[in-house]
């Protein structure tokens, strides 16, 4: 699905150039569930945000299901991000203002499905969360674990290709961590493609395989305890 091939991404400044990626290359099949790990600094936010076609490599060619996209525009990269990826963040960056059903409901809207399809899929995603009867609240009114919950069924509704996850569990107690991972781990065994940056071991060792970083590059690469016991 995913080839990086010798990527490099530098920040420039008048006075100075940052490497934030140095000749990055590795490969995600569909179906894997691959974690990113390194301390701060190493590389992993910018990784996540070329991957997520937030970013553009300086260097290198990104190809994304056989289609080089490092030189694309950002109109190009935008109706990419619509239709293949699904991201859930830290944060949760849910809406304030507008329902769970209506924060699950965006990436539809973004793709212009019909009402009634949506209110189906809706549906169907909160019921695969956990959720369903937590529709007409609003974010404010749901623990950060279901806040979490919402934005994994808001990452999936659209069915993309690959699911991004930037530290999903960073704001959450160890018990709502546990059930996010189990949830991501449920995704997965039904065929979705998941990335996900985390610093915590434990939740690294329920994916397929590791990626290591250093100052920019992939220190290691290999399967996890997980991928070794199965």
């Amino acid at each position: 699905m995913i080839t990086l091939s010798h990527i490099r991404k530098v920040y420039a400044t008048r006075d100075m150039e940052t490497v934030a990626l140095n000749d990055v290359s590795l490969e995600i099949q569909t179906g894997e569930f691959v974690a990113v790990m390194g301390p701060s600094g190493c590389g992993k936010s910018t990784l996540m945000n070329i991957l997520g076609m937030i970013d553009t490599p300086t260097e290198g060619r990104y190809d994304f299901d056989g289609v080089d996209i490092a030189k694309y525009k950002e109109s190009q990269l935008v109706k990419m991000r619509k239709n293949n990826l699904g991201f859930v963040f830290q944060s949760f960056n849910l809406i304030d203002d507008l329902t769970v059903e209506e924060n699950v409901a965006l990436p539809l809207r973004y793709l212009k499905i019909p009402k009634a399809t949506r209110q189906s899929r809706v549906r169907e995603a909160l019921e695969l969360v956990g959720l369903e009867n937590r529709g007409r609240h609003k974010p404010s009114q749901l623990s950060g674990g279901q806040q979490q919950r919402v934005a994994v069924a808001r990452a999936v509704i659209a069915d993309p290709k690959l699911i991004l996850a930037d530290e999903p569990t960073g704001n959450l107690d160890s018990q709502n961590g546990e059930d996010v991972m189990e949830l991501l781990g449920l995704l997965n065994e039904q065929g979705a493609t998941i990335l996900m940056v985390t610093h915590s071991e434990k939740d690294a060792g329920q994916a397929d395989r590791i990626i290591r970083m250093l100052d920019g590059r992939i220190l290691d690469d290999g399967k996890s305890n997980k991928a070794e016991v199965a």
